[in-house]
């Protein structure tokens, strides 16, 4: 059976979908307004992050502007509009914080 991220080229990168982080993967999100959520190797996320997805995924590989140490799969949520990816950032900071007790790892001020 063919495995779509072990081959060379994505189609699309698919919401809701966990994707090594890499920017090979990261270029092929769309620039657009979402919800993106960076995660370890057990997929829990360590970062919850919103805005142009692909922009601010580039920020956090490593070697980058503000690396995510250990981030080693991504997910991204698309929005029409910056208010609704911010509500959507809102909402599933809440949740994980009621889930876990605390926010992801980069989130944390």
């Amino acid at each position: 059976m063919r495995n779509d991220h072990d081959i060379a080229g994505v189609d699309m990168i698919m919401e809701f979908t966990f994707y090594p982080y890499t920017e090979k993967f990261v270029s092929q999100v769309e620039k657009r307004w979402g919800l993106y959520r960076l995660a370890d190797e057990l997929k829990k996320p360590v970062f919850l992050g919103k805005g142009n997805v692909q922009k601010h995924l580039l920020k956090h590989l490593p070697g980058a502007e503000t690396p995510a140490d250990g981030a080693k799969f991504f997910s991204v949520e698309y929005f029409a509009t910056p208010e609704e990816a911010e509500t959507a950032w809102r909402e599933a900071l809440d949740e994980f914080k009621k889930k876990h007790g605390t926010l992801p790892k980069y989130n944390k001020k």
